[in-house]
This record gives C-alpha cells, structure tokens and sequence, in this order.
C-alpha cells in the first residue's frame, strides 16, 4: 500500500490547494503512476512553501545504488522513527505528496473465475472532507537527496518515500493500510520545520473523509494509462463490498 497513484492535477493547481509556488516544471498527467516516476511534492524551507518533483521511492543518501527505490515507496509510520533509512529525515526532510487518488487491491473471487483474482478499488478524497485539498489528497512523505558514489560529478537524485498507517474501518474492507493523510491543520504541523514532534500530531481519518468504487483491472497494467482506469464498475452481486471476502 499504496502501489500507483493517480495525478490529474498541474502543479499550478496543486501550488494553489497547498498555498505555494511553482519550482518544478509540469509533469504530464498519468492515471496509473508507477514506483520510481516523478512526483509532485510540496516541501517547506526558510518558512517558503515550494511544489518541486521528486522520484517516487526512496534512496538513502548512503546507499551505493538506486535498486531498492521502488521497494521503498512507502514507510510505515509505526516505525519510522527507528528505520535507518527513514529516522534521521523525520527531524528535517518532510514533505506532502498531492495526490489526486491511489489504488489498492483486494484478493476475491470473480463471478467469471473459479480462482480469485486481485480487483483494484480508486480512492480519492470527498469533496466537503477536511482533507480535501481542491479535492487534492495530501500524503505526509519525507525525502531525501542522493549521488551515485562511482559517479562524482553525476547527477543528483531526490527522491521520496510515503507514509502509512492503519487502515480505519471504510479502508480496512479493501486493505489493512492506508495513507497516513493530512488536513490543512495537518499540513502546517508537518512542514514545520519548528516542529520536532510531528508523528504525534497525525490525526485518524474519519470513514467519510474518502470515496471508493470499484475500477477496470487495466489499471493492474502499468502501461496502461487514461481517465477510463479511474470510472467505475459495477460488480456483480457475489463482489459487492459488503459481501468481499478475502482468501
């Protein structure tokens, strides 16, 4: 969790739902982003709010290579604290990653299959939730810059991983984690560079505060891309979400 997300919005937008300026170029919108793709993020410095892009799977900045960049796209936030990877970037290097929705999977069985398969479900915010950033999602992320160390004139890579937490009880029918999600309130805690206790400030998110539907297993395809992977689908009455059952 979460393994692709969806960005609909151009960083113009995304500057003006988190009150920022523009410092990267435009990002071409993607309906199926993949691990190790660019994104937005919006970081904090000298109290001056910036949207710049940054590389979706984390590198530490001692690492000898970028391979495990995209197994490390997420962190959970139970532990983040004590990860070599993650701890020493809780104090200084935060950041929000805007999203405008992820996906997740939940195993089942098809009316059409005798096997059950993986059907993904599109969350995204509701547009009269506290968390709704001009119906942008903000995910508390941390990030990091990185050289190759054979390379030392090459160039420099920054990259970010999200945070995650326990589902609450609307996720948790889908998937056992979801992202650790900000309001505005949220938002101002995290990117306070003041702040030197920021996981205690993360809030539990309300039941109402996403929507979710069912969409085309295309999406399982990371080359596929287009508005159509986010529509949803009706499922046949034995794949209705109340009557899901893992296997």
């Amino acid at each position: 969790m979460c393994g692709r997300i969806v960005r609909k919005s151009s960083a113009l937008q995304v500057a003006e739902a988190f009150e920022a300026s523009v410092a990267t170029d435009d990002i071409a919108l993607s309906f199926n982003v993949s691990p190790t793709s660019r994104i937005y993020a919006v970081i904090d410095e000298s109290h001056t709010r910036s949207i710049v892009s940054l590389s979706w799977g984390l590198v530490p900045r001692w690492a000898s290579d970028a391979s495990r960049a995209a197994s490390m796209i997420n962190a959970r936030v139970e532990t983040v604290s004590e990860k070599p990877s993650f701890r020493d970037l809780v104090a200084s290097n935060r950041c929000v990653l805007p999203v405008d929705g992820y996906f997740e999977w939940k195993e089942q069985l098809r009316h059409d299959a005798k096997k059950p398969m993986k059907q993904p479900y599109y969350f995204s915010v509701h547009p009269e939730s506290n968390f709704s950033h001009q119906g942008v999602l903000g995910i508390a992320g941390l990030w990091t810059s990185w050289k190759d160390p054979n390379q030392p004139n090459g160039h420099v890579l920054n990259t970010a991983v999200a945070l995650t937490t326990q589902a609450n009880e609307m996720v948790g029918e889908i998937h056992h984690r979801m992202p650790v999600l900000l309001d505005q309130q949220g938002v101002d805690s995290w990117l306070d560079v003041g702040n030197q206790s920021p996981l205690s400030y993360l809030q539990v998110v309300p039941n109402d505060a996403l929507v979710v539907c069912a969409v085309s297993t295309k999406v399982n395809n990371s080359r596929n891309n287009g508005s159509e992977l986010i529509e949803p689908i009706t499922l046949m009455q034995e794949q209705s979400i109340d009557e899901l059952k893992l296997f």
